[in-house]
């Protein structure tokens, strides 16, 4: 049996990223094809040498496997048809680096004449580059509420190797405004991956998304003003509401309307034609009615044309009045409203003595159907009271 040549190591020489480097003796007809480490005598008498190169530059692909470019065979006798065939290459592991580890095992020969040759049991090593991957993270925008801000909220998704364990997060996402719209562009900053396998790839720190920003409801409600009964349901409210502090609004309304035109307390009222105004009224939605209360006082009324008689001295304040010319002020035309004065009095602030004394009023009534709605203010005159004799 002829013996297989085998290379000194003293004359090797680097095979830079070979995964597979063997020996064979061109002398044998069948010769025994011996393992050899990753570097080959390219130069010794009677040594050939079987390459086989794996693609310098992979990118990282969560596995460990690498892919063989090429095989390269010689040392075969002649023409004769032999080929390397088959093999998988491995890196040592899978994450990114350069210069790792790289080792082939199961090579193989092929061809018409293999038989006439045999391959000794062997792996070989060299070394390949990881790159690291390119992550693609893609934001999806989440549709808000108007809020008065541009803040935004989205959920990352990204295309990495089926198992790799990595988390994405940002630290920004905003709308270009405020304002409400349909497919308003968000900007995503600060994207970042962490987690066992985040060293293994790349990753865009921006992205982009669409969402809406859909109208606010904006709840307007009204309070009731206070008024004298004037014989109308017409009502005057202030409209108060919950815009975001800041927003330019103004609410208006068409008609307030009292449920009738009684005088009452905490009485009814319809509010319509509610509707908003301003720079940011387009961010809300508000109802068009409200409802409220409000109190319906009675209207005052006063009597004029009642005068006092002078007189002497008494020693009491008794007044005489005169009615002759009484007549009430402040009933609404077509209303049925009089002045009962059948237990009407009359006093001086006090019995002394004097001019342009003070003499009040007491005992005017009201009556008629719509006595209720009013109420009356009892007059004051004047008169005199002069020395006795």
């Amino acid at each position: 049996m002829r013996r297989a040549a085998v290379c000194s190591a003293n004359t090797l020489s680097s095979i830079k990223n070979s995964t597979t480097a063997v020996l064979v003796s061109p002398n044998a007809r069948h010769p025994t094809v011996l393992p050899s480490p990753a570097y080959v005598d390219t130069s010794a008498s009677g040594c050939s040498s079987i390459k086989c190169s794996p693609t310098n530059r992979t990118v990282f692909a969560a596995e460990a496997t690498a892919t063989i470019a090429s095989r390269t065979l010689t040392g075969v006798v002649g023409s004769e048809n032999v080929n390397l065939a088959g093999g998988t290459a491995t890196f040592a592991d899978k994450t990114v680096g350069n210069g790792k580890s790289v080792t082939a095992t199961g090579l193989s020969l092929s061809g018409a004449d293999a038989g006439n040759y045999q391959l000794a049991p062997m792996s070989a090593a060299t070394s390949a580059d990881i790159m690291a991957r390119t992550l693609t993270v893609s934001a999806s925008g989440a549709n808000k509420v108007y809020d008065g801000t541009t803040t935004a909220t989205v959920t990352l998704s990204d295309d990495r190797a089926a198992g790799d364990d990595l988390t994405a997060s940002y630290t920004t996402a905003a709308f270009a405004d405020k304002n409400v719209g349909t497919g308003k562009t968000v900007g995503v900053s600060g994207i970042s991956v962490s987690g066992t396998d985040a060293g293994n790839y790349t990753v865009a720190m921006s992205a982009s998304a669409t969402a809406d920003i859909t109208a606010r409801s904006l709840t307007v409600s009204a309070v009731g003003v206070n008024k004298a009964y004037d014989g109308t349901t017409a009502a005057t409210v202030t409209l108060l509401d919950d815009r975001i502090e800041g927003d330019e609004l103004t609410a208006s309304y068409t008609s307030a309307q009292f449920a009738d035109a009684q005088a009452g307390n905490g009485k009814a009222i319809s509010v319509s034609g509610i509707s908003v105004n301003g720079t940011d009224a387009g961010n809300y939605t508000a109802n068009t009615e409200a409802a409220t209360v409000a109190d319906i006082t009675a209207a005052t009324l006063t009597v004029v044309g009642i005068t006092a008689q002078n007189k002497v001295y008494d020693g009491t304040t008794a007044a005489t009045l005169i009615l002759d010319g009484a007549e009430v002020v402040g009933v609404l035309s077509g209303e049925d409203v009089t002045v009962d004065a059948s237990v009407v009095t009359g006093a001086f602030s006090d019995a002394e003595v004097g001019t342009n004394k003070l003499v009040t009023v007491s005992g005017l009534t009201l009556t008629g159907a719509d006595a209720a709605h009013y109420t009356l203010t009892q007059p004051t005159t004047t008169a005199d009271i002069t020395p006795a004799p």
